[in-house]
């Protein structure tokens, strides 16, 4: 696992923006936050998680395990969000799911410059057993530069911990 140096966020960059595929693992993350003493928004500034795969954001289109392309969108406005000190985010693999929802994530991460993105801190949840393989996919994450935590809520803690450190 990956860690970054103290300071290595700016002090501008405060918020935790945490991308979720569904909404279990948002609110666990919540509640870390929560247990944390960071209040979680619900809109207008400050931390945020979003369930991706709530109703309203699937209308017309398939959930963000089978089509990753859903969290397009939001991923790059939270990279792009100067405020933002750390994306989290979660990918859930298995049958059913995206063939390789990790790669996806790799390709959006990697077209930001490291200089010039957030901390991205992510989680995988699944098994090597899973067609998609939780090291392969965990790899990729790595490879783009996030740092990715044993479980969701070793990812929460971990995001939590770099903004109130500064990285």
């Amino acid at each position: 696992e990956r860690h970054l140096p103290p300071g290595e966020l700016p002090a501008s960059r405060r918020e935790v923006r945490g991308l979720y595929s569904g909404g279990t693992l948002a609110a666990e993350a919540e509640v870390i936050f929560l247990h944390g003493g960071a209040a979680v928004a619900a809109a207008g500034g400050g931390h945020r998680m979003i369930d991706l795969g709530d109703d309203a954001h699937t209308s017309g289109r398939p959930h963000p395990m089978i089509d990753p392309a859903a969290r397009d969108g939001p991923m790059r406005a939270a990279l792009a969000d100067p405020a933002v000190g750390v994306v989290l985010l979660d990918v859930v693999i298995g049958c059913g799911a995206h063939r390789d929802p990790a790669g996806h994530l790799a390709g959006l991460i990697v077209d930001v410059p490291t200089a010039d993105r957030p901390a991205i801190v992510a989680s995988v949840t699944g098994t090597d057993e899973d067609p998609q393989v939780r090291s392969v996919q965990a790899a990729k994450l790595r490879a783009a530069g996030a740092i990715v935590a044993p479980s969701n809520a070793d990812a929460a803690a971990l995001a939590l911990a770099l903004i109130r450190t500064g990285g």
